[in-house]
């Protein structure tokens, strides 16, 4: 009686913890978080198998079905600051965290910090050690020793799998058996998960919460009926062989989809923080893999699949600039050179190698050893044959580009400063810095690497340059000195020419001194040198003739202020927050840019474009003097260091910082050629667009491409109106108009304008109010005028007569949809609500929160399309409202009442425009699915931004820039107006564009450790 009342009593503890197990469901029963060594990490996969496949107690089942556990298992080790987002999330999905623990374990930053987020997302109750080595004083990191506070650690242990060989005080430890004794480490390996075989129950007691004893009885009671139910059922199990094998099939098979689809998930998750990080050639490649092993058939198959195709158009879709990759140096020190035809790119790569990686795509090429420390600077040979890479080890290895081996190493002294080829790379020039006491020079013969010259300067100096044939080098000393700036030979160091100092005035009265230059260097053309201290830019032939001297400000800690043109014919020079671009011969300035906060740049004079980047991070872009992209994420620290590619199609930039190289595509790949004017309005049907270039008005008939321009002359400012829509445009193209005031009227009446295009009439109509509200029928034969008083008024574009009024239909803001037969009329309120009418009846139908972007009335059933905030509808007279949520980015931007929403219902694409005082934002939008296609950015400030669709859904233009100059001589603005178009791609064109792009390029295996693919 004693043994049943015990057994009743156990069976009610049990239901108890299985009703509170089943009070909160997580993602993952538990995370585990272990060091990448052994034997750690096999007994974490041991531990991650054991729980995923325990049979659990039947009062845990639910609707007779036996929990399925579920297990995030950290597979990366990085050295990083922060934990990721895929990891952040699966911490704070999992119910409990399990700590491996050996005496290596506190070393890891990643697991510490596992360990505190879980803490605090979930306090210290849920967090499982498990002992492999060494005592829990010695094994447990920091956060765990600190879990309880009065208990010792030994008391939050929960499951111990040490051997008992590894308790013995001459145990050398898993560390020393890792690098001498694998065998050993292998067999202890197994005895530890020998032991796990017992320890397991007290793992999943405390992740199911209840007892070691009860469960482990449990799980023997099922063993034993196990045992005798094959035992007597033998014969049946034999004849339903077939049907159980099918079924543990199915089952297993399920599982295995779900754990597949489960890693491509996190792995999707891991590929959209590269896309915000701005490396959306690695988004691609993770999201490729995550895809590898998903089928069709599979369950999340189009929730992944439509994840993969924003990831793709990410990449593909975006205005202008973006950054495409980045390249990690592991090199705090390194700087960077581009080969000459613009292939490759080289840099100082951790702490003792030399690196070069494709410019197209960002992949590491060749890794190139032989140095003992960090390299400085690296350059290319003029004919791309060779690269020197100059180390901290006092060592100039030249390398054979295209094969990596080593040609030769010269041997030097001091810091490595400079390394440069001279143009016809018969010389190579060396500087250095020796013991901050000295400069040394050093000149070498690349036919046999031998040394034909050099000098040495007893002072650090403050700049150098070296003449194109490598003949002499111009140098900046201390201000102080008489020979501040002087031309010196290579083979010598004897004085060529003393440049003199210029002088300023000092505070004591008769006393002067001289100025301190910031830079001199030979000048581009070949026939100059050009000097710039504080305040001035002096540009000087080498016989020491002044060519011109100009006065500007620059900030002596910008590392680099001027850029000069291939043949010196331009030179652009930073002045704090402005740009200037000057004549290379007269020094004039031909034209500049201004940005708040501008800290660094670079520039292109091929392509006259500028690309500069603010102290927040953020860049912007102008060509030809007019901004094209403003204020893009970076997505890093501020980078010190550009090189501008000659065609002008990518900007490489390096941040010391974090050690990082990023390569800035400024091509877009969606873009054709732009509309040099405003979208003013689109016909209903889109198949027409009226465009406004800044003095008239246009009407375009295929999307932009051509315009005609529109004579109507009725004394109407347009100005840089914030909106225009008080105009529109018939869909036959036949009929334009515009709202305006009759100003011979003593009333100063508003007028409704209608120009006859064809006929070249205008005819005016006397309205209500100025804020009326218009829209042609779809066959142009009518306009509609609505107000807040006189209500719904419909006028006839032939006699200009009202031909019918709705009374009862009343408004003042807002836009008009009609049904393809103009019988169904929508009219989308400021207030959020849009209402519904047949004007055959008079009837008002419905009124639907949100905005209605289209409407069909067909066979008795009137349907709709629109959204409200991030969520798309549709709606029937028949089945009613059916919503659902679009993709989250697009609600990163806030709403403004200036927004405009377009929809096409051939290619079931939505453009939706955010017009807030801050940020201009356009999303392309899959509206059935939601998806988010693509995301562009607009730089005007200046007017609302509109955009159009064409009639096929292929193409979409939005209003991108606007640009004023007032223009003295002319006494008017100079206006740059500029609509940017882009073609829309079909899955196969993105397909195709993204292999462009990738250009071969595959995951290396440090990044696949990096991300999690594969383990070291």
């Amino acid at each position: 009686m004693e043994k049943e009342q015990k057994h009743r009593q156990n069976i009610d503890e049990m239901q108890k913890a299985a009703n509170e197990y089943k009070e909160k469901s997580y993602k993952y029963d538990a995370f585990i978080s272990y060091r990448h060594v052994e034997p750690d990490q096999s007994i974490a996969k041991q531990v991650h198998q054991m729980i995923e496949t325990f049979k659990a107690p039947k009062e845990f089942y639910q609707n007779g079905k036996r929990p399925v556990f579920r297990v995030f298992r950290d597979r990366e080790e990085l050295a990083a600051r922060d934990l990721s987002a895929s990891i952040e999330e699966a911490l704070a999905t999992s119910r409990y965290l399990i700590v491996i623990c050996s005496k290596r374990t506190p070393l890891s930053e990643w697991c510490q910090r596992e360990i505190e987020t879980f803490k605090s997302l979930h306090g210290s109750e849920r967090i499982i050690p498990v002992l492999v080595e060494g005592e829990p004083g010695e094994a447990f990191p920091l956060p765990l020793k600190e879990l309880k506070g009065e208990e010792s650690v030994s008391e939050i242990l929960a499951a111990d799998i040490r051997p008992d060989e590894t308790l013995n005080a001459d145990f050398e430890g898993y560390e020393a058996l890792q690098n001498n004794n694998k065998p050993k480490l292998k067999e202890l390996t197994k005895k530890s998960l020998d032991i796990l075989k017992t320890e397991k129950y007290r793992i999943m007691a405390t992740v199911l919460g209840c007892s070691f004893g009860d469960l482990k009885q449990r799980d023997k009671e099922r063993k034993n009926k196990r045992i005798l139910t094959v035992s007597t059922l033998s014969g049946v199990v034999f004849l339903i062989f077939g049907l159980f094998m099918a079924n543990a099939y199915q089952k297993a098979e399920l599982a295995r989809q779900e754990a597949v689809q489960s890693n491509a998930s996190i792995l999707m998750k891991r590929s959209k923080d590269f896309t915000k990080e701005g490396d959306f050639i690695k988004a691609v490649l993770v999201a490729k893999e995550a895809m590898k092993s998903i089928k069709p058939n599979m369950k999340y198959y189009d929730t992944l699949k439509a994840e993969e195709d924003t990831i793709f158009n990410s990449m593909i879709y975006h205005s202008g600039a973006s950054t495409l990759t980045s390249i990690s140096t592991k090199n705090i020190f390194t700087y960077m050179d581009v080969s000459k035809d613009e292939k490759y790119v080289a840099y100082g790569f951790d702490n003792n190698y030399t690196a070069i990686a494709s410019v197209d795509n960002g992949e590491v090429l060749k890794i190139l050893p032989g140095h003992t420390q960090q390299v400085k600077v690296v350059r290319f040979s003029n004919d791309n044959r060779y690269l020197a890479s100059f180390s901290f080890d006092n060592t100039c290895i030249i390398y054979d580009v295209e094969t990596g081996e080593e040609r030769a190493k010269i041997e030097t002294e001091g810091v490595p400063m400079l390394v440069r080829f001279s143009e016809d790379d018969s010389k190579l020039t060396l500087i250095t810095f020796n013991n901050n006491t000295s400069t040394n020079f050093y000149l070498y013969d690349t036919a046999n690497w031998q040394q034909t010259g050099g000098f040495v300067i007893d002072s650090l100096i403050k700049n150098a340059d070296i003449k194109s044939d490598a003949s002499e080098a111009i140098i900046i000393t201390n201000p102080d000195s008489d020979n501040q700036i002087t031309r010196r030979s290579l083979t010598d160091g004897s004085i060529i020419e003393v440049i003199p100092s210029l002088t300023v005035n000092t505070a004591e009265p008769g006393v002067i001194k001289n100025k301190q230059y910031k830079t001199a260097a030979y000048s581009a053309d070949g026939e100059s040198i050009l000097l710039n201290t504080q305040n001035d830019l002096i540009k000087v032939t080498y016989d020491n003739m002044e060519l011109f001297h100009q006065e500007i400000s620059i900030n002596f800690n910008d590392p680099k202020v001027i850029y000069e043109s291939e043949n010196g014919d331009k030179i652009a020079i930073k002045s704090n927050n402005t740009i200037y671009i000057l004549d290379g011969k007269t020094g004039e300035t031909i034209n500049k840019i201004y940005m708040q906060d501008l800290k660094y740049y670079t520039y292109n004079s091929n392509t006259n474009t500028i690309v500069g980047f603010s102290e927040n991070g953020n860049y912007s872009v102008w060509k030809d003097g007019a901004i094209t992209d403003s204020n893009l994420n970076y997505g890093g620290i501020l980078p010190i260091e550009y090189i501008f590619l000659k065609d002008g199609s990518k900007v490489l930039a390096s941040s010391h910082d974090s050690q990082t190289i990023k390569i800035i595509d400024l091509k877009s790949r969606i873009s054709s050629d732009s509309i040099h004017a405003r979208i003013v309005s689109n016909s209903n049907d889109s198949s027409k667009m009226l465009l406004f270039d800044g003095n008239d008005v246009f009407i375009s008939d295929d999307d932009g491409k051509t315009s005609k321009k529109i004579p109507f002359n009725n004394n109407i400012t347009y100005g840089i109106a914030a909106t225009f829509k008080d105009q529109k445009i018939s869909n036959d193209g036949r009929y334009y108009t515009v709202l305006g005031i009759d100003n011979d009227t003593p009333d100063k009446k508003p007028t409704l304008s209608i120009y006859d295009i064809e006929n070249d009439t205008i005819n005016n109509i006397y309205i209500n109010a100025m804020d009326s509200i218009l829209s042609f029928s779809n066959d142009s034969k009518q306009i509609f005028v609505l107000d807040a008083v006189e209500g719904l008024n419909v006028y006839s574009t032939d006699s200009f007569e009202k031909v019918k009024s709705y009374s009862d239909i009343k408004e003042s803001s807002g836009n008009i949809k009609l049904s393809g037969d103009s019988k169904i009329f929508v009219i989308n309120k400021y207030s959020g609500i849009s209402s519904i009418y047949n004007l055959e009846s008079g009837e008002h139908i419905e009124d639907i929160p949100g905005e209605v972007l289209y409407v069909e009335n067909s066979s008795g059933e009137i349907r709709a399309k629109g959204i409200q905030n991030n969520t798309a509808f549709t709606w029937s007279s028949k089945t009613g409202l059916k919503s659902w949520e679009m993709d989250e980015a697009c609600s990163q931007t806030p709403l403004s009442l200036k927004d405009v929403n377009l929809y096409n219902a051939n290619a079931d694409i939505l453009l939706m425009i955010r017009n807030n005082d801050t940020e201009r934002k356009c999303y392309v939008v899959d509206f059935s699915t939601g998806r988010l296609k693509m995301a562009l950015n607009s730089t005007l400030k200046e007017y609302a931004v509109n955009g159009h669709i064409s009639s096929d859904g292929k193409m979409i233009a939005v209003d991108q820039n606007y640009y004023a100059d007032y223009n003295f001589n002319a006494g008017k603005n100079n206006q740059y107006i500029e609509s940017t178009v882009y073609k829309i791609l079909n899955e196969e064109e993105v397909s195709n564009e993204i292999d462009s792009i990738l250009s071969g390029r595959i995951l290396t295996e440090d990044e696949k450790i990096q991300i999690g693919l594969t383990t070291k």
